[in-house]
């Protein structure tokens, strides 16, 4: 079980760092990438290694799934509700417009190794563990991963932190 490495980073450089990793998956489907993250988002106490994988995990898959289509990457912070005064949550949406996920797939999505189907597979190359692996680093970051999609359309990751 890896151990968390805390510490506190800017988020935007941070989300800067890993779209420009993550450009060169993108340019091989035709993709654009869009990254909407106020450069004053400010601050993360987190372990920034892990929460650079989500973020690359969930644009990849994106970029993946994706052909000559449009992916945006839009950051904002919101204050909890009053039962939770004064603590805040960072919100990551990840939405593609590539091929969506049907509403068996999404049950399967965040198993190890699952693959959408067959054909799907051969297609696109499996969706490993990618998504496993985000989900079960975020929830390690007191977080989660959520998933809407729309089969045909494309999906939308959200990724919620409690900053």
């Amino acid at each position: 079980h890896a151990e968390l490495e805390l510490e506190t980073f800017d988020v935007s450089e941070t989300v800067q760092n890993v779209a420009r990793t993550v450009e060169p998956l993108f340019l091989r489907n035709t993709n654009r990438l869009n990254v909407e993250c106020p450069n004053n988002i400010g601050e993360l106490y987190s372990d920034q290694i892990k929460f650079t994988q989500i973020l690359f995990n969930l644009l990849s898959n994106a970029a993946k799934f994706t052909h000559k289509g449009t992916i945006t990457l839009s950051v904002e912070r919101l204050k909890n509700d009053e039962k939770s005064w004064g603590s805040e949550r960072l919100i990551f949406k990840c939405t593609d417009t590539g091929i969506g996920i049907t509403p068996e797939q999404l049950q399967k999505l965040f198993q190890p190794f699952t693959q959408a189907d067959a054909s799907t597979t051969r297609k696109y190359g499996g969706t490993g563990l990618g998504l496993a692996i985000a989900q079960k680093y975020s929830q390690m970051l007191g977080g989660e991963i959520t998933v809407n999609s729309e089969f045909g359309k494309g999906s939308t990751f959200t990724l919620i932190l409690p900053a």
